[in-house]
């Protein structure tokens, strides 16, 4: 077991331009004339006088050795013995801020003159804020987390936030409407207070469960654009009943799209007991009000879009696989044969048989069932790119629902379309009224198909599949 300590120490730039050094040398020369006594491979947490925020994760690469960075100092610089702190990562974010290192039990910089290692819950959190930050995948610095189903507006069910999960039928695009005179604070999103709006900041939508104080996170949205004041635009805005009158609902929030997590199986919810009975006050919070439990929200966001990641690389490689399959004969009864499905690192999942969706390709005669005048290249095999996509999701719940109740495998020639690259990604990324298009019209061409394969399905059905 590893004897390595973790600290967090003051980095005073009105002696030393620390910052500097790293990014020149990569590594400061830190005196071993303290109290503080550390040893190779401890790490250490520079907090930076001059942001007033932890910046900078180093550790010790060598003790006791002549001091190297005597240039960066701004007074002359003693001539000692040195640990020299090698750069390991850079955090940029807002999460170790001073005010929000306050809310984890940081006592300011005083505190850590002479480096600390005693505070485990500082420590700790900051571990997660480094943690997350070395994902691929980053999230935007600044969020902001809406409380629905809350507030006077929804005494009848009628609030203004009733419509910030439904796409507006004018455009497809999401907006954000808020009761009046209750507009966001930009400036707690990295805006100036001139500033009419701010970009790239990420909304988080959450509800209260039933009979509990928690929150469960309902959807997201990564990129939006935060007003400072209510907007209006032509057919943007919707009406709501009030007092017997008809109320006019403006938006402050907009984005292109949003995670809908109502479905989710598995989602984030908030501890919201004790001193976090707070946190949804003002039926909103912005980036660091209840830091270690937002952490635990970040981490979650980031493997929800990790597998989102993978979804998408997982199609890549099975279209890859459609295309270098062959089909010697023409195959039947493939909705009778029993699904299979793998068991990885990710859980279980279908396994999908290549070949049946290069049957379902040849039988469209590699065009684009939904509109055969799309155009795409030749493949190494000399025929049109196309892709394979199952009607009916072929996710494992599906799978399994299909096959308990008509005793028939949806992975099958009958359910599969043959689709342009671009069909099909409006099917899993476009609007809510491109999707509804082309589903529906898919649905009219398959449907007989897949009633003589034995499997019958509505097209209410299969849009809520399909979250519409």
């Amino acid at each position: 077991m590893s004897n390595n300590r973790t600290w967090i120490a003051f980095a005073n730039e009105s002696i030393c331009n620390h910052r500097k050094a790293i990014e020149e040398l990569g590594f400061v020369s830190w005196t071993t004339n303290v109290k503080s006594k550390f040893k190779e491979n401890d790490i250490v947490y520079l907090f930076m006088n001059d942001d007033r925020a932890i910046r900078f994760k180093l550790r010790v690469d060598k003790v006791n050795v002549p001091r190297e960075d005597s240039k960066y100092w701004i007074d002359p610089a003693p001539n000692d013995d040195t640990y020299r702190l090698v750069l390991v990562e850079e955090y940029r974010g807002n999460l170790l801020d001073e005010s929000v290192l306050e809310r984890v039990g940081f006592n300011g910089g005083g505190s850590i003159l002479t480096p600390n290692c005693n505070n485990t819950t500082l420590i700790k959190y900051v571990d997660d804020v480094f943690e997350l930050a070395r994902q691929n995948i980053q999230l935007p610095s600044h969020y902001i987390v809406v409380d629905l189903d809350s507030g006077a507006y929804w005494k009848n069910n009628t609030g203004h936030e009733v419509f910030n999960l439904e796409p507006n039928d004018v455009d497809g695009r999401f907006y954000g409407y808020l009761p009046p005179y209750d507009n966001p604070k930009i400036e707690n999103l990295g805006a100036s207070a001139s500033d009419e709006y701010v970009d790239r900041v990420m909304v988080v939508y959450v509800k209260k469960i039933p009979n509990s104080t928690n929150r469960q996170l309902v959807a997201f949205a990564d990129n939006a654009r935060i007003y400072a004041k209510p907007q209006s635009g032509k057919n943007l805005n919707r009406f709501i009943p009030d007092n017997g009158k008809i109320a006019e609902c403006t938006y402050t929030i907009e984005s292109d799209y949003i995670y809908d997590l109502r479905k989710e199986s598995n989602p984030f919810v908030f501890d919201v007991s004790g001193e976090d009975l707070q946190m949804f006050r003002y039926q909103r919070f912005y980036t660091g009000r209840r830091p270690k439990q937002e952490v635990k929200m970040l981490k979650w966001l980031i493997n929800y879009l990790q597998g989102k990641v993978r979804e998408e690389d997982e199609d890549f490689d099975f279209q890859n696989q459609v295309q270098d399959s062959e089909v010697s004969a023409t195959l039947s009864d493939t909705a009778k044969q029993q699904p299979s499905f793998n068991n990885g690192s990710s859980g279980k999942t279908v396994a999908k048989k290549a070949y049946i969706s290069k049957q379902a390709l040849k039988e469209a005669h590699f065009k684009c069932v939904f509109n055969n005048s799309h155009d795409t290249f030749v493949t190494k095999k000399g025929v049109p790119y196309m892709e394979g996509h199952h009607l009916i999701p072929c996710t494992v719940s599906n799978v399994e629902h299909y096959w308990t109740k008509f005793g028939r495998n949806i992975d099958c020639v009958e359910n599969i379309i043959c689709l342009c690259p671009t069909c099909h990604r409006r099917i899993h990324f476009g609007s809510k009224e491109e999707k509804e298009t082309i589903i529906k019209a898919l649905y009219q061409k398959q449907i007989s198909s897949l009633k003589a394969a034995g499997i019958d399905i509505s097209l209410e059905e299969l849009f809520s599949l399909y979250d519409i």
